[in-house]
């Protein structure tokens, strides 16, 4: 066997997808990034579509996909809680793709040069991933893949290895069709014709930094960190497993009177913490406004008077949003 095959009867071991292309340059994409902001990147345009410039002697680029396609009990205990997308709940995935990845090198690779990256390298994940044939593009943007659908982690290593020869991807098909349930269901409207806009999208909301605006708190609705609204509704995503978790639901009252040492304790090891405990209890607070409970006017109004600006912002939302009810 090949490389190829080598790679593929790995990811059936694993639990994981996998593909890989050819480390040439991203022309297409580069037309797209011109002129374009893309949030929590800093890479310039020449570094996103030229893979060569990270790694000059690359042959190839290997992409793989670990699902997160996760329903989560609600927990009903007369509590005030809000919801963190499914993909971050548990280990930091940028940990457990990272894993994968090393594993996969150090099988199959041993003797080669390779760079690993998850969710921080300079190349397009979603760009390298229909390279590699993980899937299709979609309407909310997201890669489908047609077996496991669109709710995956993407990592990929660039590596002196060729492991596309002897071996040809085939073109992904239009994945969805006249579908457009993704688009219809996006609470924030973000969703245009397989593009995504950032500024609109409640998980992008949910990790920018600073004081939101009243109508960004409002849009949040119920989620803390991210949102998985339009890929619930996909029906590529509807072979999801069950699962219970407090982390999914996490506790209102909880969460705002964590210490320092408790976040991190609680969210250090999960996507969810990257943010900072600040960005997680100004969201919690919006979420207490969100629900209109009065018992969360005393709890918002501890916030008032502190000293972070964002806080203050979300406790006098919170406030006059459940007044306001």
């Amino acid at each position: 066997m090949g490389l190829y095959e080598d790679m593929q009867a790995f990811a059936k071991k694993e639990n994981i997808i996998a593909g890989a292309g050819d480390a040439g340059s991203f022309t297409e994409l580069k037309a797209k990034l011109e002129g374009r902001s893309v949030p929590f990147v800093d890479y310039s345009v020449e570094m996103r579509t030229e893979p060569l410039l990270t790694m000059p002697d690359a042959k190839s680029i290997v992409c793989i996909g670990l699902s997160y396609n996760t329903v989560y009990k609600p927990i009903n205990d007369g509590r005030a809680r809000g919801k963190i997308s499914s993909g971050a709940v548990g280990t930091d995935y940028h940990i457990l793709v990272r894993e994968k990845l090393e594993k996969l090198r150090a099988e199959l690779i041993p003797s080669h040069n390779a760079m690993i990256f998850t969710d921080t390298g300079p190349l397009s994940d979603r760009a390298v991933a229909e390279r590699c044939a993980l899937g299709g593009r979609g309407r909310n943007g997201s890669i489908i893949n047609k077996d496991i659908g669109g709710m995956f982690f993407i990592g990929y290593m660039l590596t002196d290895a060729d492991f596309t020869a002897g071996h040809k991807n085939k073109e992904c098909s239009d994945m969805c069709g006249e579908c457009d349930k993704c688009v219809k269901a996006c609470p924030n409207s973000a969703l245009d014709n397989g593009e995504c806009d950032y500024k609109k999208c409640i998980s992008y909301i949910t990790q920018k930094k600073g004081a939101l605006t009243y109508e960004e708190y409002s849009a949040i609705g119920s989620s803390v960190y991210g949102c998985d609204v339009c890929q619930r509704v996909c029906p590529y995503n509807g072979g999801y497993a069950e699962a219970e978790s407090e982390y999914a639901y996490p506790d209102i009252e909880r969460l705002l009177d964590m210490s320092e040492k408790e976040f991190g304790a609680t969210y250090g090891r999960t996507a969810a913490g990257w943010r900072g405990k600040s960005i997680l209890k100004r969201n919690a607070l919006a979420v207490l406004g969100n629900m209109g409970d009065e018992r969360g006017i005393e709890l918002a109004s501890r916030f008032l008077k502190g000293p972070s600006e964002q806080l203050r912002s979300a406790a006098e939302y919170a406030v006059s949003k459940i007044r306001e009810k």
